[in-house]
């Protein structure tokens, strides 16, 4: 899989990809961000990859990218800025979110932990 330099780079090619709508968080499901009325709560998504990408200077920086598909056939992207949206939705929609223990999420474009040699460097 590709490791994309920036946001921008990685949403234009997932949107290449089919994954053109924009979802946004709220209270227990996802809203598409150009359709009000089309909601998807957490048994009616997956996600299929996501690339995290960290700030160079400011740790408030860090956004992830999450590409999701949903029951309906939607495919689309929800940005989420690190902890930005952790008081406003339900437990169960964000724990969705958390990819590190399921095999299916591609994982590839993920920060990675620096090993003991790294770390040393």
């Amino acid at each position: 899989m590709t490791h994309f330099t920036t946001l921008t780079e990685a949403m234009q090619d997932l949107q290449s990809r089919g994954y053109t709508e924009e979802f946004a968080p709220e209270k227990d499901y996802l809203k598409v961000t150009s359709q009000d009325d089309v909601k998807c709560k957490s048994d009616e998504f997956k996600v299929d990859e996501f690339h995290r990408f960290e700030g160079t200077s400011d740790p408030g920086d860090e956004m992830t990218l999450y590409a999701i598909s949903c029951t309906n056939g939607m495919k689309g992207l929800f940005v989420a800025a690190q902890g930005t949206y952790s008081n406003e939705v339900s437990a169960e929609l964000m724990a969705k979110f958390n990819v590190s223990d399921r095999a299916e999420v591609n994982t590839e474009g993920s920060v990675q932990p620096l090993t003991t040699e790294e770390s040393q460097a």
